[in-house]
């Protein structure tokens, strides 16, 4: 049974601002450490793959049917599995508030490109 989808699509430049206005602080409060160094990593290309990321947070939020006031962004974490897909792996808030709505498992699908990432987010019950 589907307890939720979401859909959300950044701008990679609003991304960029945040990068440049906020830097570090922005990506500690909203990224886990392993999203972090993923971005760090991918130098010039971070930024898209980091709105990706920003579009997972929000597609699952609307998918649970909530906002960021009840589940941080940080409990919302993206990881690529060893075969290459990217799934959510849920934290704190996220993974309590989910399990209260039914929520079992989760499907996520994510695309960028140069100027905008787009994510789906299905929970299944």
């Amino acid at each position: 049974m589907i307890i939720g989808v979401g859909v959300d699509i950044v701008a990679v430049e609003r991304i960029t601002a945040l990068l440049t206005d906020h830097g570090a602080r922005f990506l500690e409060r909203c990224f886990r450490p392993a999203e972090r160094e993923l971005v760090a990593a991918r130098g010039e290309r971070g930024a898209a793959a980091l709105a990706a990321r920003w579009a997972a947070r929000e597609a699952f939020l609307k998918a649970l049917g909530t906002n960021v006031r009840y589940v941080p962004y940080r409990d919302v974490e993206v990881v690529r599995d060893p075969e290459g897909p990217v799934r959510l792996a849920l934290h704190g808030r996220a993974a309590t508030v989910c399990a209260e709505r039914g929520g079992r498992t989760t499907h996520l699908s994510l695309s960028h490109e140069r100027d905008h990432a787009v994510a789906v987010v299905i929970i299944e019950g």
